[in-house]
């Protein structure tokens, strides 16, 4: 029986992917596929409005396993590897990173190809591929466009390790919590998510991706045609609108 490298877990609309392979969370091509059909199974699970993506023990992702990046293999490993944010992007959940110990090179594009990205103080990243005369594939297409072009051209040129609060402070990281309260924090925003309408998360999620490389008028229309058609015809769109109006909170059916 093949080794087990990801667990999931399912409780109150949320899943929780853990990476463990310890004690770096190196990701081989067998764990890989094995996060790919993870997240394809979050398909079967209507009611999940979140997924958390963390590593077991004391580093979320140190990278890729240098010994499935050979030259008979690095083909089929960057297909696997970045199928994973494929999936991640149709899949109708709103997927956070919580990165509590080292996310390094693959780990910390991983960690940037979910939708938001939250860490503890202690936190470090960094793209040390460059230091094995190498680049990092998705780094290079996604930081320019999330942060600053001359930060990301900085962060992938030189492979320093860079603090949470750096990338904070450039938009890469959406919130830093103190070490001994990661958990209860993470545990606190997660729920302002599950707190909301599955459905509108979605279509929100599904607006920003879907405009996102388009240009401003193209991004505008498709955006429209989601609040038109999709969005106005949800009862909890409607439930919210009325919930507003008589200064209540809102009674989602996530419908």
């Amino acid at each position: 029986m093949p080794d087990k490298f990801v667990d999931s877990t399912y409780a109150d609309g949320v899943a929780t992917i853990t990476l463990d392979r310890p004690p770096q969370n190196l990701m081989n091509i067998a764990m890989m596929e094995q996060m790919n059909s993870a997240v394809l199974a979050l398909r079967d699970h209507h009611e999940l409005k979140v997924l958390v993506l963390r590593g077991n023990g004391d580093a979320f992702c140190g990278g890729v396993d240098l010994a499935d990046h050979t030259r008979d293999k690095v083909s089929r490993m960057l297909q696997v590897f970045h199928r994973i944010f494929e999936t991640m992007r149709l899949v109708d959940v709103i997927a956070v990173a919580a990165v509590d110990g080292p996310a390094l090179g693959g780990g910390f594009e991983l960690a940037i190809g979910c939708n938001m990205v939250v860490a503890s103080e202690s936190a470090v990243f960094g793209l040390p591929q460059i230091k094995m005369g190498l680049f990092p594939p998705l780094a290079a297409v996604v930081l320019p466009r999330a942060g600053l072009r001359r930060k990301a051209m900085e962060w992938i040129l030189t492979g320093d390790e860079i603090p949470s609060s750096e990338l904070q402070q450039f938009g890469i990281v959406n919130r830093v919590f103190p070490d001994a309260e990661f958990d209860n924090e993470l545990l606190r925003f997660v729920k302002k998510l599950t707190a909301k309408s599955g459905p509108v998360l979605q279509l929100a999620k599904r607006a920003q991706l879907e405009s996102y490389y388009a240009t401003y008028e193209e991004g505008l229309y498709k955006v429209e045609n989601t609040y038109l058609r999709d969005l106005m015809s949800l009862e909890d769109s409607q439930e919210g609108i009325e919930a507003a109006r008589e200064g209540r909170e809102p009674r989602w059916r996530d419908a």
